[in-house]
C-alpha cells in the first residue's frame, strides 16, 4: 500500500468514525428522550397496568428516567466540551491548530460520550427487563 493509499484509507476510516460517533449521538438522544416519556407516561397513567408496574418496579423505572436524563445532560455536556475543544486547539497555530489531548476539555468531551452510551444503555435495559417481567409474569 502506498503512502497515498494510507492517507486515503486513513481519511476514509476518520470520516467513518465521525459518522458512527454522530450516529451514536443521534440515537442515545432519541433513546433518552424516549424513556424520559415512557416514565412519565407509565407515572402518569391510570390504567390498572401502570399502577401494577409502577407498584412492583418503581425503583427500577425511576432509576432508568433518571440514567436518561444523565444521558440528556451528557450529551449536552460533550458538545459543550467539543466546543471549548475547538476553541482551543485555534488558539494552537504553531502546533497546526491540532487538539491539545491534554486539555480538559478535550479529555471530558471522550468521558461525557462514554457516560452517556453507559446511562442510556442501563435505562434501556432496565426499562425493557421491567416491561418484559410485568407482561410474562402477570
Amino acid at each position: 500500500m502506498t503512502d497515498t493509499e494510507k492517507k486515503a484509507a486513513h481519511k476514509q476510516r476518520l470520516e467513518q468514525k465521525t459518522d458512527v460517533t454522530s450516529r451514536l449521538s443521534e440515537t442515545t438522544r432519541f433513546v433518552a428522550f424516549g424513556i424520559v416519556a415512557w416514565v412519565f407516561a407509565v407515572q402518569a397513567s391510570d390504567a390498572e397496568f401502570s399502577k401494577t408496574y409502577i407498584q412492583t418496579y418503581e425503583i427500577w423505572i425511576n432509576t432508568a428516567g433518571a440514567l436518561a436524563v444523565i444521558s440528556i445532560a451528557g450529551d449536552y455536556f460533550q458538545y459543550l466540551c467539543a466546543y471549548l475543544s475547538v476553541k482551543h486547539a485555534l488558539t494552537r497555530k504553531e502546533q497546526g491548530y491540532k487538539f491539545n489531548r491534554n486539555h480538559p476539555a478535550y479529555f471530558l468531551q471522550t468521558a461525557f460520550f462514554i457516560i452517556k452510551q453507559f446511562a442510556v444503555g442501563l435505562g434501556s435495559i432496565a426499562i425493557a427487563t421491567t416491561f418484559a417481567l410485568h407482561v410474562f409474569l402477570n
